[in-house]
C-alpha cells in the first residue's frame, strides 16, 4: 500500500514541534483534492468554515485590516479560481466523511511517531486552500502542528522566526485571547520551502509564516493536529490574556509551573460551563 506522506522519521523526531522540515506525498491526483470536488465540498459546508478574500494582498495585513470578504458563493469562487482573482480555505473539513477518512490516512506517516511527545494527538483538522495565480498568505501564525502539502501549482512557503520573545508571548497570547491570526511583520530569518506537486512542509505550532503563490491556480491542502501540549499551552495563553483584560499581569507560561496547572485548569473548567478566575487573584 503507498503511504499518502512520506518523511524521514530522524529528520522528524529531531525537528518535531521545533522546526520547519520538508515532505513529500502522493496525493496529487487523488479524486478528493480536485477542483471541481472541492467545489462541491465548499457548497456543502456551513458558512462559518468557509473564508475567501482577494488574493492580492499585502504580505502583511495585521489584524486582517483591510481586506474585505468575498461576495461570491463558496462554490463558484472555486470553480472561477482561475480567473477570478480570488483566494478560499475551507476550514475543519473533516466534518466530511471522506475527508476525515483522507485526514487520518495522511497524519499516519506522523501521528504515530510522535506519540510520546507532547502528550500525542488529542484533536486533528483539515483544511483546503484554493488560490488564485499571484495570490498571497500574509505573515500569519496557527495553533496546530501543520503539514501543508502541494496538491497543484505551485508556491513559496517562508517560515520563520518572532522578532524576539517579547514579541512571541505577547502575538501568541493575543490570537489565544481571540485576537486574529495576522501578525504585524513578517517572519523572521526565513526559509523559504518552494513546493509542486508532491511537495509539502511541517510546520510547527505558532511558527511565523507566509506563502506566494505563483502563476497559477493552487491547490494545497492542510493536514493538522493539536497534542495535550498545544491544547495546555493554549489554554494558559487564553487565560493570560483574559486576566490582562482584567487589569492583572500574568507570567507568562513556564515561569511558574503550578500556576499554569491552574490556569489550564481554569480554562477548561470555564469551557465547560464554570469559572474560576477569582482562584488565580492571590498570584498570577
Amino acid at each position: 500500500m503507498t503511504e499518502l506522506v512520506t518523511l524521514d522519521r530522524q529528520t522528524l523526531l529531531d525537528n518535531f514541534a521545533v522546526a520547519p522540515f520538508p515532505v513529500r506525498h502522493a496525493l496529487s491526483d487523488h479524486p478528493l483534492l480536485g477542483l471541481e470536488r472541492i467545489a462541491r465540498l465548499a457548497e456543502s459546508l456551513h458558512a462559518s468554515q468557509v473564508e475567501s478574500n482577494p488574493g492580492a494582498i499585502p504580505e502583511v495585513v495585521p489584524e486582517g485590516e483591510g481586506v474585505d470578504a468575498v461576495e461570491l458563493a463558496p462554490g463558484d469562487v472555486v470553480r472561477g479560481i482561475e480567473s477570478n482573482g480570488c483566494w478560499i480555505v475551507l476550514k475543519r473539513i473533516e466534518t466530511d466523511p471522506e475527508y476525515r477518512a483522507l485526514l487520518e490516512e495522511s497524519l499516519d506517516a506522523i501521528v504515530p511517531h510522535v506519540a510520546h511527545r507532547e502528550g500525542g494527538a488529542v484533536r486533528k483538522e483539515a483544511f483546503l486552500f484554493c488560490s488564485a495565480p499571484g495570490s498571497t498568505t500574509p505573515s500569519h501564525i496557527d495553533p496546530e502542528h501543520n503539514l501543508l502539502l502541494q496538491i497543484r501549482g505551485r508556491k513559496d512557503m517562508i517560515v520563520g522566526a518572532f522578532p524576539d520573545s517579547e514579541a512571541r508571548e505577547a502575538e501568541i497570547e493575543r490570537q489565544c485571547g481571540g485576537g486574529h491570526r495576522n501578525l504585524p511583520q513578517p517572519p523572521v530569518d526565513p526559509t523559504t520551502f518552494s513546493m509542486g506537486p508532491g511537495d509539502g512542509v511541517y510546520v510547527p505550532v505558532y511558527a511565523p509564516h507566509m506563502v506566494r503563490n505563483g502563476p497559477e491556480v493552487s491547490i494545497s491542502f492542510s493536514i493538522t493536529f493539536y497534542t495535550r501540549e498545544s491544547e495546555r499551552l493554549r489554554s494558559i495563553y487564553a487565560m493570560n490574556a483574559r486576566l490582562r483584560r482584567l487589569r492583572m499581569n500574568p507570567r507568562r507560561p513556564g515561569a511558574h509551573p503550578v500556576r499554569d496547572g491552574v490556569k489550564a485548569a481554569t480554562w477548561r473548567a470555564a469551557h465547560q460551563g464554570g469559572t474560576a478566575v477569582r482562584r488565580l487573584r492571590g498570584g498570577v
